[in-house]
């Protein structure tokens, strides 16, 4: 091959190396501006993925430079996902069990989750403990004394721990339970649901804001009785510390045969955020959220009603100190944190 024709190959070849480096350059610095990030919610029949979705929504119209996906997950793996930061960085979780994460206690029993932050509390989910109109149990004593079969949710799922914890506040750990004649099973919501409408078991455990969706179709055709959880139990969980809240009540006519609140535990549903993630996305993040609190209002109401900044940074044990430096600094600028 002739030299001038073997220089104009290498010429070439040096220009396409030179584009591919700036292409490359470019693409990084691109990815550098973006602020993308994945946010894990719950399963799509949950309440947490339309509000995740909203949510992803906002900060995509407010935030030019964010781009968001939702994706599926629960409460206690949410956590777990948050902490390692690899495939998403925010989501969706409990605070009661953001402090057995901290504290490496209930589901995180001896493997603390170091890593993971607050974005802050939005809203209150509702323990829902649910039997059919016509059940012979009229408390949570009648479970014991009578050997109800119970699902409670999945094994580390936030209902199935709420579930243990009332009924060991009552003095009945799971031995206890089993000697009683309380046959414990696990299933998700929509499966502890059929199977409670068809008679297999006497009781569920479930989350609401504050009714059940589940628990509402069912109501449509067999109404749907909820037991109260007693005021000394209620007093024993929050000297315990799990960070429940215990003051509220579902309100009556949830379901149609409930004609008074019902006194119950209540967990808050917050955000959470890997504790790496850049302060200033945090803050911009946390911001667009407080900024469009009207349009959570509007979109989700049963829940877009307890958004408030001020509860949302009060709900958050020790705030000051698990609250992600970039939200922090939001709160602090509406002066919440006084």
């Amino acid at each position: 091959m002739e030299f001038h024709k073997i220089r104009k190959r290498l010429n070439l070849l040096g220009i396409l190396l030179l584009l591919a480096v700036i292409l490359t350059s470019c693409n990084n610095e691109a990815a550098d501006n973006d602020w993308q990030h994945a946010h894990i919610s719950g399963p799509t029949n949950s309440g947490w993925y339309p509000l995740s979705t909203l949510f992803s929504d906002i900060w995509m119209d407010e935030l030019e430079e964010v781009d968001v996906t939702v994706v599926e997950g629960g409460a206690i793996g949410n956590i777990r996902e948050v902490n390692t930061g690899i495939d998403v960085q925010t989501g969706f979780a409990f605070a009661s069990d953001f402090v057995d994460g901290m504290n490496g206690e209930g589901a995180f029993e001896g493997e603390p989750q170091e890593n993971v932050k607050a974005i802050g509390a939005f809203y209150p989910t509702f323990w829902n403990i649910a039997v059919l109109e016509d059940s012979p149990y009229e408390s949570l004593e009648d479970v014991v004394e009578y050997g109800a079969d119970v699902i409670p949710g999945n094994p580390g799922d936030a209902s199935e721990a709420t579930f243990h914890r009332i009924f060991e506040a009552m003095g009945y750990d799971e031995e206890g339970l089993e000697e009683a004649g309380v046959s414990v099973d696990y299933g998700g919501y929509g499966d502890a649901a059929n199977q409670m409408r068809d008679g297999i078991i006497d009781l569920t455990v479930q989350g609401g804001g504050p009714y059940v969706p589940g628990l509402t179709e069912i109501d449509a055709t067999q109404s749907v009785r909820l037991l109260s959880v007693p005021e000394e139990v209620r007093d024993e969980l929050d000297e315990q510390g799990y960070g429940y809240t215990t003051d509220l009540e579902i309100p009556a006519e949830s379901y149609s045969g409930q004609t008074e609140d019902t006194p119950t535990i209540a967990s808050w549903a917050m955000m959470i955020v890997n504790e790496d993630m850049d302060e200033e996305v945090v803050y911009e993040l946390t911001k667009a959220i407080w900024e469009n609190v009207d349009r959570v209002e509007d979109e989700q109401p049963t829940r877009g009603v307890w958004f408030d900044p001020e509860v949302a940074y009060e709900e958050i044990e020790d705030p000051a100190e698990n609250i992600h430096p970039g939200a922090l600094r939001y709160y602090e600028e509406i002066g919440v944190t006084d």
